[in-house]
């Protein structure tokens, strides 16, 4: 199957959708092909139908398929007219055992557009489906994948949409194609499927991670900050893609695609998958914008199929010549206050947009916070005697928060650079631990291990594009956090910090003291396994070992001091290398671990 026909079928369905066409169904049956058509049927099924298996949505795709495919007959019926949720829904509720199951029976009892707002009611109410996750060797994934390729990527489609019931199914659809192309170039080696697994599919799983980390906090953002905040963030991103483009054009831009992200977080995937193809037809079709653009332009010679994927993922274009390196007007004019005054949102987005066109690398939050502080000190300044004087001091300090953020992620990456990875991941899970002491140890190990993730990836990059990889990165995982866990169960400062300002919730977390108020777990000297187990683990497996004891420890003591947590790390490790190397091993830590854990057990008896 060509998998580049069956990602087109998500942007391409939304082609005709609304139009007066008599057999649209056969159109875009022929355009993507029976197995393109069945790829987006599976997504569908399995985001709305949750209490239905694998095996179940499998035959009912096959029949809406069927369905479909008979539209492109000699004598097709009228229902060849229909969209394809219309074809989606007609087919759910022609099944009682599926409309039972599934508690459908008001939807199915409507017709039309009542019953397609009641199909997107009902998604929005569907809890997330929390998959355990199953372990499969590289052989057993490669014996599957041999077997048959669709199945094997059905069966992630499944399962991920099940995981991620609103998010786009463009997204899902190219999450599947990542993770065959990775099985079909692992299962050609003959040995070694684990290391290639294991290697190569460490930039796939961080892929899935960032793009799904990123999907999740834009709409996550749009929820809870609404339009104000999503324009902006729009307007940052797209001022620095295109610093050729005139506030005006940027804002024509920003405004339908701010429109787009509240459509398709609402779920209703056709209308989603619309909306973006009208705006990328649209942006290409402004030769006045594309001609004056370098990046912009090579994505608008692209298919249908790349074109939005490329927009998206552009670099910034070179700054115009003649364009100032500082924002002169806004920090030098007289009529600063007067211009504020008469329009406030409108003045603040436009210092946004003539600083982020100056500014490809820094941060859409440091961009943020920039207006923001903008705006401050304008409140502040225009109401002095000597506004200019006051204002015109601006630029200085912004610079000033500037290079602060920056060095923040610079001492990251000299950490990352020299003791490694792990080093950074072990003082995130003492940082977070302290300030959240009652989390789950997996709480704060899957969120540490993607922080050190993204360090590794976005340090590894030119210095002109860390900011923008580390803080907007971390920023989507820290959206993603508050989103998905109620602040307020964890304690009054996390909450505080979920609530604060779009653009402030990464520093308000880097400001957050350690909890000393929420009560610590009942002290047990069974939390701290030490056995000879340790002389024998793989090095991710005593990675994850010490990084448990650094957990219990913490949240345990969680004032404890660096010099302290050194003071038990070397102790534990020289009883580790000690009883390692004894011949007796067993012996050995029978004999050591009841001195230490009685030291341990002194200290940690109290949190003072």
């Amino acid at each position: 199957m060509k998998w580049a026909t069956l990602i087109s079928f998500v942007i391409l369905i939304s082609a005709h959708f609304g139009k007066s066409d008599t057999n649209r169904l056969c159109e875009h049956f022929t355009e993507v092909k029976e197995e393109g058509f069945k790829a987006f049927v599976l997504v569908a099924l399995s985001q709305n139908l949750h209490e239905s298996g694998y095996e179940e949505l499998v035959l009912l795709t096959r029949e809406i398929t069927t369905a479909a495919g008979a539209c492109c007959g000699e004598n097709p019926s009228a229902d060849c007219s229909k969209n394809e949720a219309e074809l989606f829904q007609s087919a759910i509720c022609a099944s009682n055992e599926i409309v039972n199951k599934n508690n459908l029976e008001d939807c199915c009892a409507k017709t039309g557009d009542e019953r397609h707002q009641c199909f997107m009611e009902r998604k929005k109410s569907i809890p997330r489906h929390k998959e355990v996750k199953k372990t499969y060797s590289a052989k057993e994934k490669c014996e599957a994948f041999k077997d048959n390729r669709l199945a094997y990527t059905g069966a992630f489609i499944y399962r991920f949409s099940r995981m991620h019931i609103m998010m786009q199914p463009r997204i899902i659809i190219d999450f599947a194609k990542r993770i065959g192309d990775l099985a079909e170039e692992c299962c050609a080696q003959e040995e070694n499927l684990d290391t290639c697994f294991y290697e190569k599919g460490r930039p796939v799983r961080n892929y899935l991670a960032g793009v799904t980390a990123q999907s999740h906090s834009l709409c996550a953002i749009s929820k809870k900050y609404g339009e104000r905040v999503i324009k902006a963030k729009k307007v940052a991103q797209y001022s620095q893609k295109l610093p050729q483009a005139t506030p005006e054009e940027i804002g024509d831009i920003t405004q339908k695609i701010t429109s787009s992200v509240f459509t398709c977080c609402s779920g209703d995937s056709v209308k989603c998958m619309k909306e973006r193809k009208q705006i990328i037809e649209d942006v290409c079709a402004r030769d006045d914008i594309v001609s004056r653009t370098k990046h912009l332009a090579e994505c608008c010679k692209l298919s249908i199929v790349e074109k939005g994927h490329c927009i998206e993922h552009m670099e910034p274009d070179e700054k115009p010549a003649d364009l100032s390196e500082k924002v002169e007007s806004y920090i030098k004019d007289a009529d600063v206050c007067d211009k504020f005054a008469a329009g406030k949102d409108l003045f603040i987005g436009g210092f946004l947009y003539e600083y982020a066109r100056r500014h490809p690398e820094l941060s859409n939050q440091m961009l943020l916070r920039i207006a923001k502080g903008y705006e401050d000190e304008l409140t502040k300044c225009c109401v002095t005697e000597n506004p200019p004087e006051c204002y015109g001091k601006a630029d200085e300090k912004l610079h000033a928060a500037v290079q602060d953020n920056l060095s923040h992620f610079q001492k990251i990456c000299a950490l990352v650079s020299t003791q490694g990875k792990a080093a950074y991941e072990k003082l995130m899970v003492i940082r977070y631990t302290s300030i959240m002491p009652t989390a789950s140890f997996e709480g704060i190990r899957t969120i540490t291990y993607r922080m050190g993730g993204i360090m590794q990836e976005c340090c590894a990059k030119d210095q002109s594009k860390l900011m923008p990889c580390a803080e907007e990165k971390l920023s989507d995982l820290l959206d993603e956090t508050c989103a998905e866990n109620d602040p307020a169960t964890i304690n009054k400062n996390v909450e505080a910090c979920c609530n604060d300002f779009y653009s402030h919730r990464r520093l308000c977390f880097l400001d957050m003291k350690p909890d000393t108020e929420s009560a610590p777990p009942e002290f047990s000297a069974d939390a701290f396994p030490i056995t000879e187990a340790l002389c024998t683990m793989s090095d991710a497996d005593s990675l994850t070992a010490s990084i448990k004891l650094l957990y219990e420890v913490v949240r345990l003591k969680p004032m404890i001091t660096t010099e302290q947590i050194k003071t038990l790390t070397d102790g534990f490790n020289a009883l580790k290398a000690k009883c390692c190397a004894d011949e007796n091993k067993q012996l050995c830590f029978e004999t050591e671990v009841p001195r230490q854990k009685t030291t341990l057990c002194g200290f940690l008896a109290s949190r003072n």
